[in-house]
Order: structure tokens, then sequence, then C-alpha cells
């Protein structure tokens, strides 16, 4: 398109300065992909390549916020169940304490008759005075030790089986009257009474 024509047209009003300088560059780049080419056949429509490039962008885009939606509510059920497992720790601690306290048979008050139980929790030795009566009990199983957070407390078998249940870490000494293994050193030691005053 020569500089008369497109100055003709503008001034006719049939075309804008801008339609025309737009015309003007798509025959220009035409003619150079043609010399640069070799006469290659260039997309006679710019709006059809334009909107082919817009769609693939488009689709690009959604793709792109497609995958971090995906990846935003992996994080956040992640979240959600860090945030569940907290709670539901929380509450299993909550009822275990509830359970322990309210069911506990250790004396409130220590007696100058009172006599020491020794016990092992996390390998070491620990020691409680309880009553002689409730020492039987402790010997004879009817009575456990249950740890609550670190306060030690006596609970009957029936209240220890719902806390091993739940939590058996909680049960510290529990003497049940099982019959040794076969082959073990419990076997062994079975047939030998120990007295029942014996303090270690």
């Amino acid at each position: 398109m020569s500089n008369s024509l497109r100055d003709q047209l503008v001034k006719a009003g049939l075309a804008t300065s801008a339609q025309a300088s737009k015309a003007q560059r798509q025959v220009e780049s035409e003619k150079h992909a043609q010399r640069r080419g070799g006469g290659k056949k260039k997309n006679k429509n710019p709006e059809q390549s334009e909107d082919s490039r817009a769609q693939g962008s488009a689709a690009a885009s959604k793709s792109r916020a497609q995958q971090e939606l995906a990846k935003k509510r992996a994080a956040d059920k992640a979240r959600g169940d860090a945030a569940n497992k907290k709670q539901a720790e929380r509450s299993l601690r909550a009822e275990m304490r509830q359970l322990i306290v309210a069911n506990d048979q250790r004396a409130k008050t220590s007696n100058e008759n009172d006599v020491p139980y020794n016990f092992v929790h996390n390998k070491k030795i620990k020691k409680i005075y309880v009553p002689k009566p409730q020492l039987e009990q402790l010997s004879k199983g009817t009575l456990v030790i249950v740890n609550n957070d670190g306060n030690y407390h006596l609970v009957s078998q029936e209240v220890a089986q719902k806390i091993r249940e739940r939590d058996p870490r909680r049960i510290i000494a529990a003497h049940d009257d099982k019959p040794p293994e076969p082959g073990s050193d419990d076997e062994f030691y079975a047939k030998f009474e120990v007295p029942d005053d014996l303090d270690w």
C-alpha cells in the first residue's frame, strides 16, 4: 500500500491512521517473510494466529491455576489433618486424666504406717508409699499403678483395662496372675515362694 493511497483512505474517512499503519506493517512483513522463506505462505489471517495464541495462553494459565489450587488444597488438607490429630490427642489425654483421677484409690494423706512399694518406670526404680492393704493388692494384681502425666495413681484392674485399651503406655506396674511361659526364667522361679514382707 503506497503512502498516497494510505493518505487518501485516511482523508476519505474509510480507515483510521492506526488501521492504515497496521495494514502497511502487515504488507511489509509478508514481503519480508517471502524474501526470507523462499516464498513460504504466511498465515493470511493474523487474527486467527493471535486467537490461537491467546487460547493457548489462556489454557496454560488455567492449567497453572488448577495446579496451584490442587497444591493449596493438599496443603490445607495436611494442615487440617495435623490439627485434627492434635485435637484428638488432647481429647484423649483429657479423657485419660478424668478416668484416672475419678477412679484413683491411692490414699490422699500419708500415714506413718505406710510402706514403700518399688516399681520400674522408664528404666528407673521409683518408690511410692501405700498402706499395707494396698501393698497386698498391688502384689496380687488387683490394683495397678498408672501414670497420669508424671503422677502415679492406683486403679482397679477394670479401670486399668480401659486405660490399656486407649493408651497402654500409661500402665506402669500391673501384676497379672498369668502362668509363666514354658522355658522362661519366670517358670523356673515360680516354684520358689516369695515372702510377703520382702522389701527391696
